[in-house]
């Protein structure tokens, strides 16, 4: 089986690696293609080590062209792919585009991971792409969601629901695992001095992703006594924008570090003493808690997509945009002494090898393939036998 996947582009996101994670994670029963509408970004490597061909349309941000068009419909015809596979808004249209000006059967499969509390929040573009999305949501054979929250939210702005399929994220539970020696990885890797509890957020610059409430969670908490060095970590926050570097530099110093996107991730994330997702909106299900939790590392979360059913009663949920519940969240599992969070990280990690093993979500998504041109193979014999039949019945006559 044959299966071009399609994505905006290959950065360092949740999407992004639920992909990679698939790709490396197959069975080798498939001859996986993978489509970045933009220029591949650094997970394009790891991709490629896995096995997958790694295709670009080498578009730029905006909207579609011809020539963009034309080069993605040459490379269906010329890979014949028996699964279209887009992730992401973009990927899904473009997708439906290919089946589309195809004119062929060959089925499509959506992978939506977004969460929409609130449509109103989202850019004019993303409204826009949600309009198209909305009223072609009849035409995949599968809209795959990576959570409840998700499904049900897209299905109240209008998403078709006899397609709904709920695949969780998947965690590689040997590669994510405790490390008693990743609290020295951290603080060299990162520069940061011995000695206090070490809070991280791992997570692209975006207002949605809440880094402007974590850093106010944080100058609260400290104001009031909490002594812990917070450590910030995801695409464009190198150099903080303005705004979160003038919040920054009100906290007291040396005592926040930022750095940009990493793929090392599994390398020093078992250092940390608490993971923090501080999300306004839009998650619907974060990888980073079950990555931390795979790591045995407390999570406080805010309660957006499905984050409260995967935290359970392994760490705490909070409010989203409330800087103050997220503080005293932070305070109190900082009074928790070492062992006693390293037990809620443990509890956390068994939650995440019960529900979310990778080798489990990997099946769940080759059945589906199976499925989808299973009944592709089934539509195209029906209609072979009901040409036979035309055909000897003109003879007949």
């Amino acid at each position: 089986m044959k299966i071009l996947h399609v994505i905006t582009g290959l950065n360092v996101g949740g999407a992004e690696n639920m992909l990679a994670k698939l790709i490396e994670n197959d069975s080798r029963s498939q001859t996986q293609h993978v489509l970045s509408l933009l220029k591949p970004g650094p997970l394009a490597e790891r991709i490629t080590a896995a096995g997958a061909t790694v295709h670009t349309l080498g578009m730029k941000r905006g909207l579609p062209t011809i020539g963009a068009a034309r080069r993605l419909m040459r490379l269906v015809k010329k890979l014949g792919p028996d699964v279209l596979h887009g992730w992401m808004y973009h990927g899904n249209l473009a997708v439906t585009y290919a089946q589309f000006a195809s004119r062929s059967d060959m089925p499509t499969i959506w992978n939506i991971r977004h969460s929409l509390e609130n449509a109103q929040r989202e850019t004019l573009r993303t409204r826009a792409l949600l309009a198209i999305s909305r009223r072609l949501s009849h035409r995949p054979r599968a809209i795959v969601y990576n959570s409840t929250a998700s499904a049900a939210q897209h299905e109240v702005h209008g998403f078709s629901t006899a397609q709904r399929t709920v695949i969780p994220n998947g965690f590689d539970c040997s590669l994510f695992r405790p490390d008693p020696g990743a609290r020295e990885k951290v603080e060299a890797l990162f520069g940061i001095p011995a000695g206090r509890p070490i809070i991280g957020c791992i997570a692209r610059f975006h207002p949605m992703k809440g880094h402007a409430n974590l850093v106010a969670a944080a100058t609260i908490a400290m104001q009031q006594g909490s002594d812990f060095h917070l450590l910030m970590v995801g695409h464009g926050l190198a150099e903080p924008p303005d705004d979160l570097r003038k919040m920054i530099e009100k906290l007291p110093s040396g005592r926040v570090t930022t750095s940009d996107a990493r793929l090392d991730v599994a390398e020093w994330l078992p250092g940390l003493d608490i993971l923090v997702v501080p999300s306004g909106w839009g998650e619907a299900f974060p990888n980073v808690i079950g990555e931390a939790f795979s790591c045995g590392v407390p999570v406080i979360s805010t309660d957006v997509g499905d984050s409260r059913a995967i935290v359970g009663p392994a760490g705490e949920i909070v409010p989203p945009e409330d800087p103050e519940a997220l503080a005293a969240a932070i305070a109190r599992m900082l009074e928790l002494s070492g062992e006693e969070r390293s037990r809620l990280g443990l509890a956390g990690r068994e939650r995440i090898v019960d529900n979310y093993s990778l080798n489990a979500i990997t099946e769940h998504y080759e059945r589906l393939y199976r499925e989808v041109s299973s009944n592709r193979a089934n539509r195209t014999a029906n209609a072979n036998r009901g040409e036979h039949s035309v055909g000897n019945s003109n003879t007949l006559s």
